[in-house]
């Protein structure tokens, strides 16, 4: 009964469009005529035989004047054929132009297709960094996802984490703006609030996924209906689908705890890791809950969204990178089942090094070092590291020396030495910051897929 009533509303689908108003109906008629036409064309120049003479007596206008039929055969065929097409053009274009300007459809059909064709990426990390890098990606390929570094706790993401019990929002606005195709979408997205008491400080795009998040009642739904309400060109996921808590041991045997009081440490870091929190109401107190006067409890182990995984699984190349070293890149694959993913994958692991250090967090810290870093983290070596080894300016590195960064320290030598390839050359973009140009980084990257 069920499969009678579909096949019936499939079929109610279909008549829909002779419906009055719809601006199909005369198409489709001069399309039907001019089939009719090119038959009337084909049986004068290919039918013999005795009912020959019956057929002209039906359809006398076809052959006027004892005309030769291969004459008036080819006349219809011809005309036949023409208004067949332009019935049929008539249709898609009134059709098409109730969704999009008909003139773009080629073009729109041929970059979708060539994207489609793209490879596929995965590109993990956080910050303005990964945005940038998927705007570039974007160009290049739809068989795109990043995966994002969850653990910012500060600003507009740190109160909503904390007051809604979901992951830090922050990074992956940015990334869903920068993979959207709607028209003007990452100013809207990163508009700020300046007034309305509490509203005043949040962004519109963390507000949209919190809202999203209310609605579902579940932050791995909200992702999935961002990425199809957003039309991007790829996917946006994150990390983990539950709120971290970003922790660092240092040198010195201290810890710091959120990834604001990274920062802020003295002695260098030699390690991080997630703690995955849940907030309950203050005071809830049962077996497994928080004890009273506690905002937090320890959940069950961090997972992450199958998508994730199983772009990870698929992915040609894995980009990690560029962004902050212990506060982006690393928290991107923490969680156990990033982790894993990454170290069973067949693709090419390339970490894009930052330009920069970071204070507090990577001060002197050289190429190799962030290199071992990473690979004492995740437990594989990125087999491509690409960096920018032209000077940044005197006026930048000023610009950057009295925020106490300095330039990495290039020890390329000593990372070739390694087995790692080394891809050199001028990522930045025109500017007073030392930020990569995305459309150079994608240039890189891309070569890379040939090769």
């Amino acid at each position: 009964m069920q499969g009678r009533a579909v096949r019936f509303g499939l079929r109610w689908q279909s008549w829909r469009w002779l419906l009055p108003g719809m601006r199909v109906k005369r198409y489709l008629l001069v399309a039907v005529l001019g089939g009719l036409l090119g038959l009337v064309g084909i049986l004068q120049l290919s039918w013999e035989g005795p009912l020959v003479s019956k057929f002209y007596e039906l359809v006398h206008w076809a052959r006027p004047f004892d005309a030769p039929a291969w004459l008036t055969g080819s006349l219809w065929l011809g005309l036949g054929v023409f208004l067949l097409a332009q019935g049929i053009r008539w249709m898609n274009r009134s059709m098409l132009s109730a969704l999009t300007d008909p003139d773009t459809v080629p073009e729109q059909v041929y970059i979708r297709r060539r994207l489609e064709a793209g490879p596929r990426i995965v590109a993990l990390g956080g910050g303005t960094g990964l945005s940038r890098v998927l705007r570039g990606l974007k160009e290049e390929t739809a068989n795109l996802t990043a995966v994002v570094a969850v653990t910012d706790d500060g600003g507009s993401t740190g109160r909503l984490r904390d007051s809604f019990g979901i992951p830090a929002v922050g990074d992956l606005v940015d990334c869903l703006a920068a993979l959207s195709d709607a028209p003007g979408l990452p100013d809207l997205m990163a508009y700020r609030f300046r007034r309305g008491g509490e509203l005043a400080g949040h962004t519109f795009g963390n507000l949209m996924l919190v809202s999203l998040h209310e609605v579902e009642g579940n932050f791995a739904e909200a992702l999935r209906n961002a990425n199809q309400i957003l039309r991007l060109r790829g996917a946006v996921w994150p990390a983990t689908a539950l709120p971290a808590k970003l922790c660092a041991l240092r040198e010195d045997g201290s810890t710091s705890e959120g990834e604001t009081r990274l920062r802020e440490g003295k002695s260098r870091i030699r390690r991080v890791w997630l703690e995955a929190l849940r907030r309950e109401p203050v005071g809830v107190a049962a077996e497994g809950l928080a004890e009273p006067g506690s905002a937090f409890e320890q959940p069950p182990e961090l997972t992450a969204m199958p998508e994730a995984l199983e772009a990870i699984r698929r992915a040609d190349l894995i980009v990690l990178g560029p962004g902050s070293l212990y506060s982006s890149v690393i928290p991107s694959f923490l969680p156990p089942q990033i982790q894993e993913a990454i170290l069973k994958a067949p693709g090419k692991l390339c970490y894009i090094l930052n330009v920069m250090t970071e204070k507090g967090e990577t001060d002197h810290l050289s190429a190799l070092e962030h290199y071992r870093a990473i690979a004492a983290h995740l437990g594989r070596a990125p087999e491509i590291v690409v960096a920018h080894t032209q000077p940044i300016g005197a006026e930048r590195q000023a610009r950057y020396g009295a925020e106490g960064q300095q330039p990495v320290t290039l020890d390329l030598e000593a990372l070739e030495a390694q087995g790692v390839r080394v891809v050199r050359g001028d990522f930045l973009e025109d500017g007073p910051y030392a930020q990569h140009d995305p459309a150079k980084l994608v240039r890189a990257l891309m070569a890379l897929r040939s090769q």
